[in-house]
C-alpha cells in the first residue's frame, strides 16, 4: 500500500493552494479600494440638493 494514496494527494495540493494564496495575499500589491460614497436618505434633503446640483455641474463641465 502506497505511502500517499490519491485522497491523500489531493489533500495535500489543497493545502498547498491554499499556502500559495496566503503568500500571494501577504506579498501582493495594495489593492484598488472603492471610493466610499453616503447613501442618500429619503427624508434628507439637503445631501438630496447637493447631489443633484454636483450632477447638473458635471454634466455641464462634460458636455
Amino acid at each position: 500500500m502506497p505511502l500517499l494514496e490519491l485522497p491523500h494527494w489531493l489533500i495535500v495540493a489543497g493545502a498547498c493552494l491554499v499556502v500559495v494564496g496566503f503568500v500571494g495575499m501577504v506579498f501582493g500589491g495594495p489593492r484598488k479600494t472603492a471610493e466610499y460614497e453616503p447613501e442618500l436618505l429619503p427624508g434628507d434633503l439637503d445631501a438630496w440638493k447637493a447631489e443633484q446640483q454636483r450632477s447638473t455641474e458635471e454634466h455641464r463641465s462634460a458636455a
